[in-house]
């Protein structure tokens, strides 16, 4: 994998007032961060002097927002490629980095992604400082023509009452969301959070015709689902396809066909001291019958032993762990995933990962590893890292998971859906939007005993899933938590 190296409750009351943003103008590409003063240097224990790789300080957000504020488009972006990559290096102790991507190179990447895929897509940071929210889109450039920063670079603030106002909106809005019984009170929230993160950026993303957004979010933004934010009329993934990446310079973007990937299918249903997983057997069982080469294991199958023999033995590019896991707000490692046998931390996880050689730049990367029943705190920077680092930390191209527990019924929906979309057009971001849509839509419904799918297919259902009564699988409660990180091909 390619790594670079790193140098308030908002008063509601019965009318709410509309943020004010402008267009900050196209400076030249001529000021470049000073990000010494910034990002601490991590030293030698033993003689003192700086060196290479991640540090253990901490960040001065306050001489970074000064800093960012007033650099140039181009330095801008390098400055905040250097904070993401410092931010993510630093806690996910990464071992091997190299220099942020420029301007220049994020377009030219962008151009190339354009014409491989045929989709078109716009790299988005979004950052909250003291009294304003930047909005930095970086933009392919038309094909043929030469690069153009001045026109590749579009750069926004949008006025705030200080960093804390975004993240309780956040909060309250996560507190809505997830709960399937509000309908649709969360609305409000997703729209007063769409009117401060994206609709500024609107009339510019329509004007270049853009397919795809990649998110770059800074800190107390990174478990916001972009997904659902609301301009009054339609939910942004109505409009466009969402990712979310750490930076553009921690993404391994190397395209390989999943059509020619083998899968490796784990999980368990039952569990001691969680609750069961009743539709795992069927989740399993569905996506291994859909054509790629497979290996499954479950409930006593699925130990860390087995699944550390399996990827020594084969190369997969699909992996799928059927099972609870979260990333929590205390401690790092106290993040898990649970096998049957036992938990294991993201930090043993990580451990296993490098041992089976997964983080080496010479050997075929994980296209897609999926998390399928995990859960996400908020409002804790270590949970935030973790997550929206998975993919970087284990090595993999991009990684699904949820960022809230999901029903068992919804969870099947959803992934049997992505599977089946999935193995008739292999993008991965594609895929998921549109079983998304699918879900909002209407078009995987429950019919008593049974699961129906946007192509007629029919899932029996177990009476332990009939039971768990009556479900609105068109509630963002349901498909809006599913987030994918990382590669967007």
């Amino acid at each position: 994998m390619r790594q670079f190296s790193p140098l308030i409750t908002l008063l509601v009351l019965l009318l709410w007032v509309k943020p004010h943003w402008g267009q900050s103008g196209n400076q030249s590409d001529i000021t470049a961060p000073n990000p010494v003063n910034i990002m601490p240097p991590q030293r030698d224990a033993a003689t003192g002097a700086d060196i290479a790789g991640p540090a253990a300080g901490g960040v001065d957000r306050a001489a970074y927002g000064a800093q960012l504020q007033q650099s140039s488009n181009g330095g801008a972006i390098a400055l905040m490629e250097e904070y993401q990559a410092f931010e993510f290096c630093n806690f996910l102790e990464l071992e091997r980095c190299g220099p942020v991507p420029t301007a220049t190179e994020i377009v030219e990447t962008l151009g190339q992604s354009w014409q491989m895929t045929g989709q078109k897509s716009a790299f988005i940071y979004i950052v909250n400082l003291p009294t304003e929210i930047q909005i930095v889109a970086v933009f392919p450039g038309e094909r043929g023509d030469p690069i153009d920063l001045e026109t590749a670079i579009v750069r926004l603030t949008v006025a705030t009452q200080s960093p804390r106002e975004i993240e309780d909106l956040v909060r309250q809005f996560r507190r809505g969301v997830t709960n399937p019984r509000q309908s649709q009170a969360f609305l409000r929230t997703a729209q007063q959070l769409s009117a401060f993160l994206i609709e500024p950026l609107m009339p510019e993303l329509a004007a270049r015709d853009i397919d795809h957004l990649l998110f770059s979010l800074d800190e107390g933004l990174r478990l916001l689902p972009m997904g659902v934010l609301h301009d009054g009329e339609q939910f942004l993934i109505e409009q466009y396809g969402v990712s979310l990446i750490p930076s553009f310079g921690l993404v391994d973007i190397g395209y390989n066909n999943l059509r020619n990937a083998n899968l490796l299918a784990m999980g368990a249903s039952k569990f001691e001291t969680q609750p069961n997983l009743e539709a795992v057997p069927l989740e399993l069982a569905f996506i291994s019958r859909l054509g790629w080469p497979s290996q499954v294991w479950q409930n006593e199958g699925f130990t860390v032993e087995n699944f550390t023999a399996a990827n020594q033995e084969q190369t997969f590019g699909i992996i799928h762990l059927a099972t609870h896991a979260a990333f929590v707000s205390t401690a790092e490692g106290e993040s898990y995933l649970q096998f049957s046998d036992r938990p294991l931390t993201l930090p043993e996880l990580r451990e296993i990962v490098r041992a089976l050689g997964w983080t080496e730049q010479d050997r075929p990367s994980v296209e897609l590893l999926i998390l399928s029943a995990c859960q996400t705190a908020v409002g804790d920077r270590q949970s935030e890292l973790g997550f929206a680092g998975l993919a970087v930390q284990l090595g993999v191209k991009a990684a699904l998971a949820s960022l809230w527990a999901v029903s068992d019924v919804g969870t099947l929906a959803l992934m049997s859906e992505y599977y089946q979309l999935l193995n008739e057009n292999p993008n991965k971001p594609q895929a998921l939007r549109q079983a998304q849509l699918n879900l909002l839509r209407g078009e995987v419904r429950l019919g008593g005993d049974h699961l129906v799918l946007s192509n007629g297919e029919i899932i029996p259902l177990t009476e332990a899933l009939q039971a768990q009564g009556d479900l609105d699988l068109r509630h963002p409660s349901i498909w809006a938590g599913f987030q994918l990180v990382g590669d967007w091909h």
